[in-house]
């Protein structure tokens, strides 16, 4: 499928709307135009079939290296043979998506087998310990209506593509990138090549090149966001907070529902309650950062001791200037501290007995 711009600058809005996007029937899935501010276009590589021994994990070092963003779309089989491979896909920034169990055309598959093959990669992803996206692409493109509703029923969502590289089938490093390269149009692209096949070293050894072309002619490179379209996805914080002890600390802990797949971050405010910032806190208004990767960050919240017996005091935390993430409804929290001296202590069962040579005295 390819992306085009209409030609028709002056068309009435309903129309504009039918007509942005030509889609040939076998890519059903085609990203709406878009386009990052001071970029000409977007570029949102995909890698299918793996993981793969080796392949992958030079894979990642390399888009690590030239600070580009990528989703996987990885293969059930292959992800229960190397969990480690797949959590270092995560851990690594990258985002992931569903590739079926045995990468079967889906269309030989029933309803009930549609959504098996799904459900199963998705359990393998989990107990491998990585957050899988809601994405999946279908081997070689192929769908049905059967497989679309079983797809939708299951709660995924379709990501085809673009730019077919072709580089499971023939050419050099440079042809593969020549390739990607001349099929980069203005507006969203989204980019397919593979690295659990057997010609995969050679489609890695493209991605430089893409990368260096690429951003010359004025291109960003990004993920995929929720609806499988060139961006990155938007999670919801949580504030999550726990109470200390003067003397101690109180921790803050910022909780994302999903990958961000890059660095996402909020601004941590303490402000006073019946403790006060500045005498019995530090005043923040600290930045906190979750990096690609991850779901959550902390914050430790230091306690002045002032060795005054009192009753328990708060404060509140808050969370402001979402970058990258948008703020859940809980946005803010009461925090306690505890005096010390009102802090648990150890209460032994009773009084040492003291033992001397033939019994107790």
């Amino acid at each position: 499928m390819l992306l085009r711009r209409t030609p028709l600058l002056l068309v009435a809005l309903a129309l504009s709307c039918a007509l942005s996007l030509l889609v040939l029937p076998a890519q059903a899935a085609a990203p709406a135009p878009a386009k990052a501010r001071g970029c000409k276009g977007q570029v949102a590589l995909t890698f299918d079939d793996g993981p793969a021994r080796g392949t992958t994990h030079r894979l990642i070092r390399l888009l690590r290296s030239k600070h580009v963003p990528a989703t996987f779309f990885v293969v059930g089989q292959r992800v229960e043979a190397m969990p480690g491979a797949v959590r270092e896909i995560e851990r690594n920034g990258f985002l992931i998506g569903n590739h079926t169990w045995a990468h079967q055309d889906m269309r030989t598959l029933s309803y009930d087998q549609a959504l098996r093959t799904l459900r199963t990669t998705n359990r393998a992803l989990l107990r491998a310990g990585v957050h899988p996206t809601r994405l999946m692409r279908p081997p070689y493109g192929a769908t049905n209506p059967t497989i679309r509703r079983a797809i939708r029923d299951a709660g995924f969502v379709p990501v085809l593509w673009t730019t077919d590289s072709l580089d499971w089938k023939s050419g050099t490093s440079d042809q593969i990138a020549a390739r990607i390269l001349g099929s980069l149009r203005p507006g969203a692209n989204i980019v397919l090549q593979h690295d659990g096949v057997n010609r995969s070293p050679i489609s890695v050894g493209a991605v430089a090149q893409v990368v260096q072309g690429a951003r010359r002619r004025g291109y960003c490179f990004t993920a995929l966001d929720e609806k499988g379209r060139p961006g990155f996805p938007t999670p919801t914080a949580t504030l999550v907070t726990r109470d200390g002890v003067e003397g101690g600390a109180a921790v803050v802990r910022v909780r994302l529902d999903r990958p961000a797949g890059r660095d996402t971050a909020v601004v941590v405010e303490t402000h006073s309650g019946t403790a006060t910032v500045g005498t019995d806190l530090p005043r923040l208004s600290t930045r906190l950062v979750v990096p690609a990767g991850k779901r959550s960050a902390k914050l430790r919240i230091p306690l002045v001791a002032d060795g005054v017996l009192e009753p328990a005091e708060t404060f509140t935390v808050r969370l402001r200037s979402p970058e990258g993430l948008r703020l859940g409804t809980e946005r803010s929290a009461t925090v306690t501290i505890t005096d010390t001296a009102a802090a648990g202590r150890v209460v032994l069962p009773g009084p040492p007995v003291l033992l001397r040579r033939g019994g107790p005295f």
